[in-house]
């Protein structure tokens, strides 16, 4: 049965996001997300609804390959004119590239989308294993107020890489990101590629050198973590970050200095001016 991998063809051929399909037939985000990935599968009602969307037939969704080439294609043989039309409407996606979705998505018992925890002790295991669903299922999950549009995770922050910004022990609520010519530069991502998992600003050179570069926020350590040079073929996913989550309550150490100083020398001067007033009324 092809149901998933034909929703998820027919979508993005017909340049619909999942929010805008969701929109258009009146069925939830997470649950077309499921059905792509999968994990679910739509009742009778719910396939009518996408095949009179699409304009096919239910068991030509269910039962036929619209991604793949088809050795009938060209004689027309096993086609209705539709199918036909389709086909060129719809030219076949080369294989391989970035996934438009991650390879595992969790839900509530509501069908809603539950943010997978990386700790830094599962990031070995995640880099291997981000796509079983026996490993995914040992990780923590939540859910968050105001996190329900799209797919989420978190990644615990390892190293002072990107000091003072996000700290060693920060944790890192990703947005998943569909397509890797969405990357904005200079902005904060978290990168899953086959060196492991990074926490980056990353600057997306990939239209001029084929290239993502990964840089490091910290000047006291910059000579520990040099610019990355990623090829896209190596990543495996990203993650744009949405929502920094710290136990850091550190002061600001120069600033308050200087604050804490400039509060001394008025009280100082507040002092040597009582002082001066009491000498003239002696």
């Amino acid at each position: 049965m092809y149901l998933a991998s034909n929703l998820k063809f027919l979508r993005k051929k017909s340049g619909k996001t999942q929010d805008a399909l969701s929109s258009e037939v009146k069925i939830g985000r997470t649950t077309i997300a499921n059905y792509e990935s999968g994990i679910s599968e739509p009742n009778v009602e719910t396939l009518l609804t996408f095949a009179n969307y699409f304009g096919i037939s239910m068991d030509d969704l269910l039962s036929k390959n619209m991604e793949g080439p088809h050795p009938a294609l060209s004689q027309g043989e096993g086609f209705s004119e539709k199918d036909l039309m389709l086909r060129a409407a719809f030219p076949a996606k080369p294989s391989g590239g970035y996934s438009g979705i991650p390879k595992i998505i969790t839900v509530d018992n509501s069908g809603n989308d539950n943010i997978i925890y990386v700790p830094v002790k599962a990031r070995a295991g995640y880099l291997s294993g981000y796509g079983d669903a026996e490993f995914m299922e040992t990780l923590p999950t939540f859910r968050l107020p105001g996190l329900n549009n799209a797919t989420y995770r978190m990644f615990e922050v390892d190293g002072p890489s990107m000091a003072p910004n996000v700290l060693h022990g920060d944790r890192i609520i990703g947005e998943w990101i569909d397509a890797l010519d969405k990357i904005r530069d200079n902005r904060v991502y978290v990168v899953v590629h086959k060196g492991g998992v990074a926490v980056k600003r990353v600057v997306n050179r990939l239209k001029e050198r084929g290239k993502l570069y990964l840089k490091s926020d910290t000047i006291a350590h910059r000579h520990e973590f040099p610019t990355l040079e990623i090829d896209p073929e190596d990543v495996k996913e990203v993650w744009y970050g949405r929502m920094k989550i710290s136990s850091d309550f550190s002061e600001p150490a120069e600033v308050y200095h200087r604050l804490a100083d400039l509060e001394m020398d008025v009280m100082e001067m507040k002092n040597l001016i009582k002082e001066a007033d009491k000498l003239k009324g002696m």
